[in-house]
């Protein structure tokens, strides 16, 4: 998906969201490769939109809230009209980040209707790649290592730590091993 794709979509979730009676906005924070398309620029699509449901607790994928359910109606219901795979819009990497990270220091990106969408920093998508490290990931954390002039193994444990600061999940991650491979 290019951006223009994405963002017609959102609309059409927004939309969707409006015409089964959300009286209140969804909020959803979006990370991931989207996060990337939007703040860092460094690449022009990818696979899927990867949300946290801001307002909603808990680990939505086994223990679904009614409001959830709702939600994941209205993505199906997208996805049917465009002929998408359901998982065009998840939140499987949500209580990872909730619990790992739970500060994200979102702000107000986009409004559509009833769906509300925010953008972390780029210091905290940093964060989460650092943490999970993977190959996939190398060409986002150059380009955000870059981009945050982080050239020091310092900077990246301030910013890790930032958002990160439970030692546990560093040391469950090995992060002491991404810092020596980077820098």
């Amino acid at each position: 998906m290019q951006r223009q794709e994405i963002e017609k979509y959102l609309q059409e979730l927004g939309d969707e969201l409006e015409l089964r009676g959300y009286q209140a906005p969804v909020r959803v924070m979006i990370v991931g490769g989207v996060a990337m398309l939007l703040l860092a620029a460094n690449r022009e699509s990818t696979e899927d939109v990867d949300v946290v449901l801001m307002d909603i607790e808990g680990d939505t994928s086994t223990n679904p809230t009614s409001e959830t359910k709702s939600f994941k109606s209205a993505v199906n219901a997208v996805a049917k009209k465009y002929h998408m795979k359901r998982t065009w819009i998840n939140d499987d990497v949500a209580y990872f980040i909730r619990d790992m990270a739970p500060n994200p220091e979102a702000t107000l990106w986009h409004e559509y209707k009833k769906l509300h969408v925010y953008l972390p920093s780029k210091e905290y998508i940093l964060a989460l790649k650092l943490m999970v490290y993977r190959p996939k990931d190398m060409l986002d954390i150059e380009a955000l290592l870059k981009q945050l002039q982080v050239t020091t193994r310092e900077q990246a444990q301030d910013i890790v730590d930032r958002f990160i600061p439970d030692p546990a999940w560093q040391d469950h991650y090995q992060f002491q091993d991404t810092l020596d491979e980077l820098f």
